[in-house]
């Protein structure tokens, strides 16, 4: 499992790091954009070193034992401080950010001198791919190079969990919050690897062992630096991947909407703004989703007006009586009733016969719809209400019989597959 991770770390930190280096060739003078990439590429360094076969052949090149460990863990400790880097740029003047990220530096610096230091006085000579803190917890000159290693850890872990969760009740775009939120959640599942650490220490001197903790120490820093390496990036690609989410939603509904548009137009061929198409070109539009779906709303609805002295409120409310005996749901009985007008209404003005005389329509509660999206996803519903309806529904206007005559079974059983579908 800890290999899975540390190739996952491995793999999210490089992906992260090349996106990043996009924009930092368009902004080459950003501190704050060159920080972060830096804190990708020590993140994915340090999950690459820590693979057992890399760990093996750092040793095996350099001829010092577990130099891997070092390598990682001060990859670890120069990454968290990026972090504070980044958000000092964030969050403060340019000038007074400047002397604070100095001091920062200073300091990551001077803990990783010490960090070596401490490193060599523990001149570890077994090599151990697997469990190096527990083999060498009792050392006391790695008891120094841990708790020098996970109080900084810490440290700035909960930094980033504060500042970041803090900044995202203020964040004023929604993928900026959403980024910083999933970075502070991150940073917080991170926490559970320096908790585990720091009890390994305490456990030298109070007797206790978290070696069973060990892997639950991996999969909360390993995880925790994944999400919150994604959460870095989420503000760039997020509303990428919302804006595609939004095609994809459009174009389905738009393809669902074909049958019933189709219908109407060849009965009122004026509400078209562009020349019909067949179904297989129609499949093919692929531009424009948005406006192209909200002018097939607008044209179903030009269609419907077009059609209303057609509308028979007899065959209407036959079809009523028939799907609530069908047991269908409220929002289904509304959306089959509109189906069979609309299809009583083509039969009536194909044979050239206004059914409601006055223009009447029949009475039906109306479906509340706030905007042409909530407008969309009904008419997808009666859309699929009308292809499901059979063929003897198109005559229910014309001679009092239809579905209630010689199909009742058919009908029913259409209405009722149609509700359990979700209409």
């Amino acid at each position: 499992m800890i290999t899975f991770l540390h190739s996952l770390g491995v793999v999210v930190a490089w992906a992260g790091l090349f996106y990043k280096l996009r924009a930092l060739r368009q902004n080459p003078r950003d501190p704050a954009l060159a920080a972060l990439c830096a804190v990708f590429a020590l993140s994915g360094m340090s999950f690459f070193v820590s693979l057992p076969p890399v760990w093996a052949r750092l040793d095996e090149l350099t001829g010092i034992p577990n130099i891997a460990a070092l390598v990682a863990q001060s990859c670890v400790l120069s990454l968290v401080v990026g972090q504070q880097v980044v958000l000092t740029y964030w969050a403060r003047p340019p000038e007074r950010a400047r002397r604070l990220v100095r001091w920062q530096l200073t300091f990551c610096a001077l803990s990783l001198a010490a960090l070596i230091a401490l490193f060599c006085l523990l001149t570890p000579t077994v090599q151990r791919l697997k469990g190096f803190t527990l083999y060498y917890v009792h050392d006391p000159y790695y008891i120094a190079y841990l708790s020098l290693y996970i109080g900084v850890y810490l440290i700035g872990e909960a930094n980033v969990f504060r500042v970041c969760w803090g900044y995202s009740r203020v964040a004023g775009r929604t993928w900026l919050r959403r980024g910083l939120r999933v970075i502070a959640v991150g940073a917080f599942v991170t926490l559970g690897y320096g908790a585990v650490r720091a009890g390994n220490i305490l456990g030298t001197v109070f007797d206790f062992d978290l070696s069973a903790w060990e892997d639950v120490a991996w999969l909360c820093g390993d995880l925790g630096s994944a999400v919150t390496l994604v959460g870095w990036t989420l503000p760039g690609w997020g509303p990428r991947v919302a804006a595609a989410g939004h095609w994809m939603t459009a174009y389905r509904r738009h393809r669902r909407l074909y049958p019933l548009w189709a219908a109407l137009h060849a009965a009122v061929p004026t509400i078209a703004l562009a020349p019909a198409r067949g179904a297989f070109a129609d499949r093919l539009v692929l531009r424009q989703m948005e406006f192209r779906l909200y002018r097939r709303v607008i044209e179903i609805r030009d269609g419907q007006l077009a059609l209303r002295a057609h509308h028979d409120p007899a065959a209407a409310e036959r079809a009523r009586h028939e799907a609530l005996a069908a047991g269908m749901p409220e929002d289904d009985v509304r959306a089959h009733v509109e189906a069979v007008r609309i299809r009583s209404a083509l039969a009536s003005k194909a044979e050239g016969r206004a059914a409601a005389a006055d223009g009447t329509t029949p009475a039906d509660p109306p479906v509340a719809r706030n905007d042409l999206s909530d407008e969309a996803v009904w008419l997808v519903r009666v859309a699929t209400a009308f292809a499901a309806l059979p063929a003897s529904a198109a005559h229910n206007g014309g001679d009092g019989a239809g579905a209630g005559s010689g199909d009742d079974g058919v009908q029913v059983e259409v209405m009722r597959r149609q509700s359990a579908d979700g209409g």
